[in-house]
């Protein structure tokens, strides 16, 4: 979301729902729970770290490992589509009504996943990735901010650095509070997405498919928490 104006007696804007620590939080658990689901469950490729996708790509190159080459190679496409897809969206949405859009696009993540979750264990893995990457790609583009800064919902090395960086200003400032309290809120977005893998690996060994529910649910309440905020709607 484009960063809120200020307001006429200089104040800083409050978030909105689509950019604060609760709903970051579910989003960034999401994320790390599907890359988790997909690399078990689907072929060992991630569906949103697509930094880990292009090194493995390099590496089967390297090795002549083409046919896994191909594996890692289609969810990174699918992630350029969905990137494209939602700037598109976003470009054809008045900058009024771009607020709205954190709506249709949980709402389809939600039906996609629940979808994917109704599919045998023998149904192949490439659509289910192809699919997830690409509703994700279209997450990360709409959702890409907490409170004002910039955060990725669906990776994490840039939240990591963020919350370095911050720690750092904490301690360089003399313990600046805005710095500290910055790093703590990244840091509670990296730990999120950690847990949020570690539920997705035990769930998709146990009952494979039916564990993208998990990420349905949590996108569920992140609906929910931007339904209950007017601003989502009136951005």
């Amino acid at each position: 979301m484009d960063q809120e104006v200020a307001r006429a007696d200089g104040s800083a804007p409050s978030p909105s729902a689509a950019s604060t620590l609760p709903l970051t939080l579910l989003l960034s658990g999401t994320g790390g729970y599907l890359d988790a689901f997909t690399w078990i469950g689907h072929g060992h490729v991630f569906a949103n770290a697509q930094s880990g996708n292009v090194v493995l790509l390099g590496i089967d190159i390297a090795t002549g490992g083409w046919s896994d080459a191909w594996r890692r190679l289609m969810p990174i496409v699918a992630f350029f589509f969905g990137v494209f897809a939602a700037y598109w969206v976003k470009g054809v949405a008045s900058r009024k009504d771009q607020g709205w859009l954190t709506l249709p696009s949980l709402a389809v993540e939600i039906v996609v996943l629940g979808v994917v979750a109704t599919l045998p264990s023998s149904f192949a893995s490439a659509p289910i990735v192809l699919a997830v990457a690409f509703v994700t790609a279209f997450q990360s583009s709409i959702f890409n901010k907490l409170e004002n800064w910039p955060y990725n919902s669906v990776m994490t090395s840039g939240n990591l650095r963020m919350a370095a960086e911050s720690l750092f200003q904490w301690v360089a400032r003399h313990r600046d509070r805005a710095s500290l309290d910055q790093a703590a809120k990244f840091g509670a977005v990296c730990l999120s997405f950690c847990v949020g893998a570690a539920v997705g690996g035990v769930a998709t060994a146990a009952i494979g498919n039916a564990a993208s529910i998990g990420p349905a649910i949590l996108l569920g309440a992140a609906l929910l928490v931007c339904l209950r905020d007017g601003r989502v709607l009136s951005n």
